[in-house]
């Protein structure tokens, strides 16, 4: 740490503006001007901090014991006041870039927020008001959603109806058949309702026969509302009624049950209640309404600022029940025994959060065949467009038969895509190793992978070629650290996918597939890559939090064109950024240009042509 004989003003630093003229005078007398390179600690964790850090030039990253990052503190911003008041710092502060900030000790801060309530007052609003206001923003979102929101607009469990003369053992493999936790009982013109709470209270604890009627234990005269109701009335009348469940109506026909389970988690966004949705789904239909209900909870979790890589392996892992659970409604039992339904690109890589491009295939076991497999793989193509999943314009897609073929028929194809390494060809390459299995014998995929490392011992001079494309698109930044931006829908934008993060999805996937890794997801890739000494872990660190940090700034435009109700893609305006924002991006593509650096060296890219 280097002492300067700098003056800059306090007075136009909030909150020191709101000092008098004798306490600045004070304050300024105590301060002292510091200077951290790149990579010194301002603070650590565990440590008592002497000064509160009034940033004046660069910026600093608060990050946790795990290496994560936390937060970004850049000009006029004040540094752990938390920690002088409570005497020890949360967290660690590491300048990313040259520092230069003052320093107020922390007897002469005390001293200032006991004497002026403006100023104590400025902090306790940075600490705590602003993230109650915060709070009470999105509560306030959340209840306008509420109130707007129709019973349609919902998952309702479909009805499934039992004679009242039926037993209750009947009911039972009827719930368990449909997967569903209540049935609707028909007595004459009457209908009732008998529930799993039924089953406890009179099977159980009152020790009645399965074989028993059912008509006697169900019950009658059921709330019900229609189905354009509104959702707070639904939640009113549940309230009022002491009901857990109503019958929805659309004119005169009951079209499902709606429970307060599923009234509750719409609006919690549940990830949980959603994977549930999709367990119980007994058709198409039942299906793509939990389908519908994964992009609001998207828009939640950006809200709540959940970090980009849970909210990818959340999104992840429904659609892969999604797409699970589709097939198994489509392919007869014998296709799901012998086949493998493979999900490739961004969603093998867990990596996908809104829908794009289909990326599919499905290996056959050798010597199986399925006699209507064209109309199976057609149907479930289709059905996945009608979810919102757009068709892959390179066909890429179980309905094309070079991506639906017998396990020796992808073997071949593989050694092809290495024999003859063109363009096409190491596409095909890069998006069958970032295949992952979702339904069907996932044995199949691990021993075409296997053939795949077999045929890659010793090839540097593929994997030069395959390692190639890290480089095919030019960083959207210039020498002047300038964005360099295109014309795009009226608006100066950048393709953040081509500049940014294909790079770096690419450029480790070349070192993944030399390193004969497994693991599809780029962050693990990562890690694993640093563990094995490939990377450097300082840099490995840094190339997951630019990676993480471009895929987050993707989402926030791609949210952004949706609410405008535009369709979402891969470019950028940096005017909808903050300076803050605008700068880390900078930043993260100064470390994808460092990354194609090492990649040009490491595969000697120079040297192919």
């Amino acid at each position: 740490m280097t002492n300067y004989q700098e003056q800059t003003p306090l007075i136009h630093i909030p909150p020191f503006n709101q000092l008098s003229a004798e306490e600045l005078d004070v304050v300024m007398q105590a301060v002292d001007i510091a200077y951290f390179k790149k990579d010194d600690f301002l603070i650590k964790q565990g440590e008592s901090p002497e000064y509160l850090y009034i940033l004046l030039k660069g910026l600093v990253h608060e990050i946790n014991e795990n290496e994560e990052l936390i937060s970004f503190y850049t000009a006029q911003d004040c540094i752990d006041a938390v920690g002088l008041l409570e005497g020890e710092s949360k967290n660690s502060f590491l300048a990313n870039q040259e520092v230069v900030c003052y320093l107020l000790p922390k007897s002469t801060f005390l001293t200032t927020i006991g004497s002026n309530s403006a100023f104590k007052n400025t902090f306790h609003q940075n600490l705590t008001t602003r993230l109650n206001n915060l709070l009470e923003q999105r509560q306030n979102k959340e209840m306008a959603s509420f109130m707007l929101a129709k019973i349609s607009d919902i998952y309702m469990q479909p009805p499934v109806f039992v004679n009242a003369d039926a037993s209750i053992y009947e009911a039972v493999q009827k719930m368990q058949a449909h997967k569903v936790s209540a049935v609707l009982v028909q007595r004459g013109d009457e209908v009732g309702i008998f529930t799993d709470t039924d089953i406890r209270k009179h099977v159980v604890l009152g020790r009645v026969s399965v074989d028993a009627e059912l008509g006697q234990f169900s019950t009658y005269n059921l709330i019900s509302l229609q189905v354009d109701d509104f959702l707070f009335n639904a939640r009113l009348t549940m309230t009022k009624h002491s009901v857990k469940r109503l019958l929805v109506y659309e004119n005169d026909n009951i079209i499902g049950l709606l429970d307060q389970l599923d009234l509750f988690s719409y609006f919690s966004n549940d990830s949980r209640l959603i994977a549930v949705q999709i367990e119980r789904a007994t058709t198409k239909e039942q299906l793509k309404k939990a389908c519908d209900t994964v992009l609001t909870m998207i828009q939640s979790l950006y809200d709540k600022g959940v970090k980009i890589r849970y909210v990818s392996q959340l999104v992840t892992e429904l659609n892969r029940r999604i797409f699970h659970k589709l097939y198994e409604f489509i392919a007869p039992p014998d296709l799901l025994l012998n086949s493998c339904l493979l999900v490739m690109g961004s969603e093998g890589r867990e990596e996908q959060i809104l829908r794009t491009d289909q990326d599919n295939a499905i290996i056959l076991r050798d010597g199986y065949t399925c006699e209507n497999l064209d109309a199976i793989t057609q149907e479930f193509t289709e059905t996945l467009v009608q979810f919102g999943y757009p068709p892959c314009n390179g066909k890429i897609m179980v309905n094309n038969p070079y991506w639906c073929r017998p396990l020796k028929g992808f073997q071949d194809q593989i050694y092809g895509w290495i024999d003859h390494p063109n363009e096409e060809a190491l596409m095909n390459l890069a998006i069958f190793y970032d295949a992952h299995c979702v339904a069907g014998d996932a044995e199949l995929l691990k021993t075409a992978k296997n053939y795949l490392f077999k045929l890659l011992i010793d090839n540097k001079i593929f994997y030069a070629h395959f390692a190639r494309p890290t480089l095919a698109f030019e960083t959207p930044l210039n020498w002047f650290e300038n964005f360099i931006v295109e014309k795009n829908h009226n608006r100066k934008q950048l393709n953040i996918k081509k500049g940014g993060i294909f790079p770096i999805v690419h450029g480790v996937r070349s070192l993944a597939i030399e390193n004969r890794l497994t693991t599809t997801n780029t962050i693990e890739r990562i890690r694993l890559l640093q563990k094995n000494g490939v990377l450097q872990p300082k840099f490995a660190i840094e190339l997951i939090e630019a990676f993480s940090f471009m895929s987050w700034v993707r989402l926030h435009a791609e949210l952004l064109e949706i609410n405008n109700g535009e369709d979402y893609n891969n470019y950028v305006d940096p005017d909808t950024l903050n300076k803050l924002e605008r700068d880390l991006l900078k930043d993260s593509f100064k470390i994808v240009n460092e990354f194609k650096k090492l990649i040009t060296h490491h595969f000697k890219l120079n040297l192919v042509s």
